[in-house]
């Protein structure tokens, strides 16, 4: 028994806890299942999705984000999912408006976390046992300054599968958190699960759920960069431009729109034609000069050069939208005639 431990303990010790960003597209289906339990508030829009494990169970954590106070340890909406089961372990709603100072009396939380328990799951609910009711407290910060956000804490403890599970309410009767099938050391006084929905946890892992530049950046080099551009990636375009995007280019004192299923149809045709890809026309070395997001509206300026040599200059402009960001537009600066080889 003394060897089965150590050996365990010694797993434990060398596992590394690891998040892996994927698309909202791979995983809707998921996100879906949680809004048929829980509405996500309007103001928080999706900030990214990643793959996890939890007690090498693997898993979705889905994060949402407000435009301000955004980023780890700030306000976030965040939810983790099953993959397998599509079972909801648990979600926060760390917003500021829960720093009030008023809680809710012991046999109110009481009432509301147990209608909210057998709402979500009755034969979940019926195997809990209540261990205590108490005020819970977290830490964000907002605009700056670090800041309590509160709630009472209903604990509970599962027997038949020796986990625990917790609801935490806010002043105005909402579930601020929920966690289930936490498993939890005893003898030293410390939690096993891991703490996806935690922001003090994800930073001391040195876990870095990607920012929204940081989305932002990917998004064009994965649908413009690589999507119109080098690798050819043209069905990735739809992802990362919106429906009714458009190329706008000046034709003496006229506009012209270059639509952008007009556009995917252009490097469609570059891409399955071999003497065309051979020459390498669309290939080409770039630098991302400015990304600057102001709310739910960016501008992105990339820089694309041939032998060195810089050819074109394109300003993308993006809005947010419940998906994830869409460039609604771009506008260019030929360096050189006619860089692509386009006949428009």
């Amino acid at each position: 028994m003394k060897v089965a431990i150590l050996i365990l303990s010694v797993i434990m010790m060398t596992t590394k806890v690891n998040a892996q960003g994927v698309s909202l597209k791979e995983t809707q289906l998921y996100l879906d299942e949680f809004k048929e339990y829980m509405n996500i508030p309007d103001n928080y829009q999706f900030q990214s999705v990643c793959n996890i494990k939890v007690d090498h169970v693997p898993a979705y954590l889905f994060r949402f984000e407000k435009s301000t106070n955004k980023n780890l340890q700030g306000e976030h909406y965040s939810f983790v999912i099953s993959k397998k089961e599509k079972q909801v372990l648990g979600f926060t709603n760390m917003d500021k408006k829960y720093s009030s100072i008023k809680m809710l009396s012991k046999s109110e939380t009481e009432k509301i976390a147990k209608d909210f328990l057998l709402k979500w799951d009755k034969s979940f609910a019926n195997s809990l046992e209540n261990l205590w009711i108490e005020r819970h407290d977290e830490e964000i910060w907002v605009n700056g300054v670090k800041t309590t956000i509160a709630g009472m804490k209903y604990k509970c403890y599962r027997a038949s599968q020796n986990d625990y599970a917790w609801v935490i309410v806010g002043f105005d009767g909402s579930v601020i958190t929920f966690e289930r099938n936490v498993k939890w050391n005893n003898s030293e006084h410390k939690r096993i699960t891991e703490k996806w929905l935690h922001d003090n946890w994800l930073v001391d892992n040195n876990l870095n759920i990607p920012t929204e530049e940081q989305t932002l950046k990917k998004l064009v080099e994965e649908t413009f960069v690589n999507g119109a551009l080098n690798k050819l990636n043209v069905e990735e375009m739809s992802r990362g431009f919106h429906l009714d995007f458009a190329i706008l280019i000046a034709k003496e004192n006229n506009l012209f729109r270059l639509p952008l299923r007009d556009w995917m149809t252009v490097v469609k045709e570059y891409k399955n034609n071999p003497q065309k890809v051979k020459l390498g026309i669309r290939t080409l070395d770039y630098t991302i000069e400015v990304l600057e997001i102001t709310g739910n509206t960016a501008i992105v300026k990339t820089q694309f050069f041939r032998d060195t040599k810089l050819i074109i200059t394109d300003y993308l402009s993006y809005i947010k939208y419940s998906e994830g960001w869409k460039a609604v537009a771009k506008v260019s600066n030929e360096h050189i005639i006619n860089p692509l080889q386009l006949n428009l």
